[in-house]
């Protein structure tokens, strides 16, 4: 199809994004589409300048669309800037490993989303370039995860360290704790190194201490989104029982319609038998009464012939 679709909020839509997880999360648990929407490819990527910042891109399906559609997802954790400092998008990507003085920073993870056909590699190339593709995780259609289970995954993450730390929370963490919780929680997939697949969280050759974060973050996702299908199980359900009394309502107003018609037709049949025996009564009694005048005029003129 040549026209690109736009029925997916915050991943298959008509304009640009770059919103933080849980604003993303809330946008694409809004529309049910996006439990179609399966996750096709993660590539793990690394900057190559000043603080080699890395950050995952993500490659969705279309729902309906299959191979023609594919939107490309950006994610990835950055310290929150200072609203007064008016820095360029360029300068926020090149300082993701702050001073450990800065304690209590937030952090930022964000979702940057752009629609197909746009000018997103050249996004890529203003933000990130020149950067190095590490590894890449391809997923089978019939067994990915959906841009419904990521935005889940991407808030639990979040929650789960929402403070920006130097040591074992920074960018490094963040894409490396993604990475490897999609692949225990989706493990049909297909890891692919590249020759430089040992640069990954390491800053220029040194390796950058992570805090151990995956089995926790697997846990805690797994009982919320088994809250997720609970909600929307007992939404089926609420769904289905309105479906049902729905149909009941219907079958009893049908019901109900055809002993009225059924009522009305009787009584159509009654008066109409009614009038029929009151016109056999009133021909009856016609008959009777012309049998009586003809018999009295024979007894008349049989008197008036004696009487000659």
């Amino acid at each position: 199809m040549s026209k690109s679709p736009t029925d997916v909020p915050g991943l298959f839509s008509s304009g640009e994004s770059r919103i933080d997880v849980a604003a993303w999360q809330t946008l694409i648990m809004s529309n049910r589409l996006s439990l179609q929407c399966g996750l096709k490819r993660v590539v793990y990527c690394k900057c190559n300048h000043n603080k080699q910042h890395e950050f995952l891109l993500l490659h969705f399906h279309h729902w309906d669309y299959s191979e023609s559609a594919v939107a490309a997802v950006v994610i990835e954790r950055i310290p929150k800037q200072d609203p007064r400092n008016n820095s360029s998008s360029r300068l926020i990507h090149t300082s993701n490993l702050i001073s450990p003085s800065a304690s209590e920073t937030a952090a930022e993870d964000i979702v940057h989303t752009s629609r197909q056909g746009s000018s997103f590699p050249q996004y890529l190339a203003d933000t990130y370039a020149p950067f190095t593709k590490l590894c890449t995780l391809d997923f089978s259609p019939l067994a990915c995860p959906s841009a419904a289970q990521v935005s889940i995954l991407l808030s639990v993450v979040n929650q789960h360290a929402p403070y920006y730390d130097l040591y074992e929370n920074q960018c490094y963490w963040f894409s490396f704790t993604v990475w490897e919780t999609l692949k225990q929680l989706f493990p049909n997939c297909i890891e692919t190194h590249s020759a430089l697949v040992d640069q990954r969280s390491h800053y220029r050759g040194f390796a950058i201490r992570k805090a151990d974060s995956v089995e926790v973050v697997c846990r805690d996702y797994d009982a919320r989104w088994r809250d997720i299908e609970n909600e929307e199980e007992l939404k089926r359900k609420a769904d289905e029982a309105n479906k049902q009394q729905v149909v009941a309502e219907r079958v009893r107003f049908e019901a109900e319609r055809v002993r009225v018609q059924a009522e009305r037709e009787a009584e159509r049949v009654r008066v109409q038998a009614e009038r029929e025996a009151e016109r056999v009564r009133a021909e009856a009694e016609h008959i009777r009464m012309q049998t009586e005048i003809t018999e009295l005029r024979a007894t008349l003129a049989a008197l008036s012939e004696s009487t000659r």
